[in-house]
């Protein structure tokens, strides 16, 4: 098992336990006390450790809660929610929303389109498209809820997307380096996520200016691993020039 999967697994053992022992992890996964703990030292913000017992952070000082992040460039991305809606939807589809603040602001949008189903693992995005029931089928992933950012993570979400066959991705991520490609600072998260994009015939990431040359911890997708891209005019034109060239179709919102 690679570093990165491994650390993955900690984490969905976490979420299923109230601590597991240090030396109980390196022998469920046949490793060093010392890989453990350089894995833990990744890990860090997300998890804690005290007297050789690992928990789950109660929230991770590189990830704002849900509330906060609504109020963080709340005009762009309420553009960039309302030109994704109105470009890339079309009645009769089935989309994927991921949890996210920015594409939980595509639902107010949706409303007047016909035949749509849309899967989401957001909480607040589920509340929003309750609005539109019964024009709009709305189905939840299930899974274990995220303290802080509300959204439906774990085996049983992955799971139940396995299932789906989706037309359209409608995703966002904290980060965006043309190196380490659409970056998040949540492992949990950002697996979602990567099935959410295998799930997809295609896949818009919508990221608003502010999230271009931050890194987080690990990678949703790579820069040619979506397919459009919806930002504002205060992106930086270096690294949209090379997300055009690793083929990602590029549209811009101005900003208020």
């Amino acid at each position: 098992m690679k570093g990165d999967q491994r650390r993955q697994a900690i984490l969905e053992l976490l979420l299923f336990s109230d601590a597991v022992g240090i030396v109980q992890l390196a022998e469920r996964f046949a490793v060093s006390h010392m890989t453990i703990r350089r894995d833990l030292e990744l890990l860090s913000g997300h998890v804690t450790v005290r007297r050789g017992l690992v928990r789950l952070a109660r929230s991770s000082a590189t990830e704002p809660r849900y509330a906060a992040k609504q109020r963080l460039n709340a005009p762009l991305k309420a553009l960039i929610a309302r030109y994704a809606a109105e470009h890339f939807v079309q009645d009769g589809d089935v989309v994927l929303l991921e949890g996210g603040t920015t594409v939980t602001a595509m639902a107010r949008h949706l409303r007047g389109k016909t035949g749509l189903t849309v899967v989401t693992n957001g909480l607040y995005t589920l509340n929003e498209l309750a609005r539109l029931q019964p024009e709009v089928t709305v189905v939840s992933t299930g899974g274990v809820l995220r303290d802080g950012a509300f959204t439906f993570v774990g085996p049983a979400a992955e799971q139940h997307l396995a299932g789906i066959h989706a037309k359209t991705l409608f995703a966002s991520a904290t980060g965006f380096t043309a190196g380490r490609g659409f970056t998040d600072p949540n492992p949990l998260e950002a697996q979602i996520r990567r099935v959410m994009v295998e799930r997809a015939e295609r896949v818009v990431m919508l990221l608003d200016s502010s999230k271009f040359g931050v890194v987080s911890l690990v990678t949703v997708a790579s820069a040619n691993g979506v397919d459009l891209l919806v930002t504002d005019t205060g992106a930086p034109e270096e690294e949209l020039a090379r997300l055009r060239q690793a083929g990602v179709s590029v549209h811009l919102v101005a900003a208020p």
